[in-house]
């Protein structure tokens, strides 16, 4: 169902693979989310005891081709699809894995590395860096917009700390706003069917995009659909008058 729509996109509730269905073919120009990783991931602050949807292994191992498969199909033939896919460590190489089924979908462009610029929690090689593959429907003609001659492949950016009672793994506006700008022109639109709190809808705000967002967990569309009120409170506030 729509749970909160703008004139800048729409944020749905309900579980991608419903609702990726009705969105038509080659309709979006980017995909960029930050999808379970199949980690079973619970949040280790004491007071946001936080479990992921779908984020353990075997469920996660069977639902990913199916996600990938809608994503390719929305996406626009130069299109490209940017995931988080974790970092390294653990017992389980869920980055591997992701990667492995993620090119079965996609030709790979990149694997970019995020370094989180601190080191998290844990001991003996604690981690600070999550990695985000790149890829694309055809692999000679793809959308890339920056003309720098300067895009690496790691980006270094301070990770986001959440605070109680938001989503457990929020990526840094800063972050999903550079691979907009890399892979999407103003007045294009960027899939999320991983929302959580929103944080690709902000970027898209700021940078002139429309976006669609799809999020399984009520909790967190309420959280996405406030920060994007907020955000466009805000924008309104440093526009000229007509």
């Amino acid at each position: 169902m729509i749970y909160h729509e703008t004139e800048h996109g729409i944020l749905y509730c309900g579980d991608c693979l419903d609702i990726l269905p009705t969105l038509a073919d080659k309709s979006v120009d980017l995909v960029l989310t930050d999808p379970p990783y199949g980690i079973d991931y619970l949040s280790p602050r004491t007071d946001n005891h936080t479990k992921i949807a779908n984020d353990d292994l075997p469920t996660w191992g069977e639902l990913l081709p199916l996600w990938l498969a809608e994503m390719k199909r929305t996406l626009t033939d130069s299109g490209c699809c940017c995931c988080c896919c974790g970092g390294g460590g653990g017992k389980t190489p869920v980055t591997a894995l992701f990667t492995v089924e993620f090119i079965r979908h996609f030709n790979l462009i990149q694997t970019l590395i995020w370094d989180k610029m601190t080191v998290g929690l844990g001991w003996r090689y604690r981690p600070s860096y999550e990695t985000i593959v790149i890829g694309s429907k055809d692999k000679d003609k793809y959308a890339f917009y920056d003309t720098s001659n300067n895009c690496s492949n790691i980006i270094r950016m301070n990770n986001v700390i959440p605070q109680a009672g938001e989503h457990p793994t929020v990526k840094p506006v800063p972050l999903m706003g550079k691979l907009i700008n890399i892979h999407s022109q103003t007045t294009e639109t960027a899939l999320d069917p991983f929302a959580g709190s929103g944080t690709t809808a902000i970027a898209c705000i700021r940078l002139n995009r429309k976006y669609i967002l799809i999020e399984k967990e009520e909790k967190y569309c309420e959280i996405a659909a406030r920060r994007i009120e907020t955000e466009l409170n805000q924008t309104d506030i440093f526009r000229e008058a007509p």
